[in-house]
C-alpha cells in the first residue's frame, strides 16, 4: 500500500507488518475456515468417505483409533464401515474437515505438512495436550488456532 506525502514522496506500508494484518484472522484464516481443504457444506452433510479418514491418518501418522477419537466415533462404527462407498456421518465428518482445516494452517505457519503433523501430534505445555485431541471441540480448536497464530508472529504464550 503507497501513501504520497505532502513533497510527492510515496511512502510504502508493506512488509511483515502489512503481511501480518492481511494473515492474522484476517485473509487465510477466512480462507481457511472457508475452504477446509475444498470440502463442501454439501459434503460434510452428505459424509465424506472412509477413504478421506484414512488419508488423514496416514498424513498425521497416527493409528485410526487415535483419529476416531477425535472425531467423536468409535473404532467398531469405523470397522462397520469398511466398504469404499461407506461415508462418515455429519458430526465425523464435520471434525475431520476441521482437522484439515488445522492441517493447513499448520503447514502454513511450520512451513510443511511434516512439521505440521508433528506439531499436532506432539505433547504441548501451554495446551496441556496434543493439537490434534484439542481439535474433538470448538473452544479446543480456537485454543490450537490461536497457539499457531502465536507461533507464526513471535507472540510470547
Amino acid at each position: 500500500m503507497k501513501r504520497s506525502t505532502r513533497s510527492g514522496k510515496s511512502l510504502s506500508h508493506g512488509g511483515a507488518a502489512s503481511a501480518q494484518r492481511r494473515t492474522f484472522g484476517g485473509e487465510l484464516t477466512q480462507k481457511l475456515s472457508n475452504s477446509a481443504g475444498g470440502i463442501s457444506v454439501a459434503q460434510v452433510r452428505k459424509g465424506l468417505p472412509m477413504q478421506a479418514l484414512d488419508t488423514m491418518a496416514q498424513t498425521l501418522q497416527v493409528d485410526r483409533a487415535e483419529l476416531a477419537e477425535v472425531l467423536g466415533t468409535s473404532i467398531r462404527t469405523l470397522q462397520r464401515k469398511a466398504g469404499d462407498n461407506d461415508r462418515l456421518g455429519p458430526a465425523a465428518s464435520d471434525r475431520l474437515a476441521r482437522v484439515q482445516r488445522i492441517l493447513q494452517l499448520a503447514e502454513h505457519v511450520l512451513g510443511d505438512t511434516a512439521k505440521a503433523a508433528l506439531w499436532l501430534t506432539t505433547p504441548s505445555r501451554i495446551l496441556n495436550d496434543t493439537p490434534l485431541k484439542m481439535l474433538d471441540t470448538d473452544i479446543g480448536t480456537q485454543r490450537v488456532q490461536q497457539e499457531l497464530h502465536q507461533i507464526e508472529f513471535g507472540m510470547p504464550a
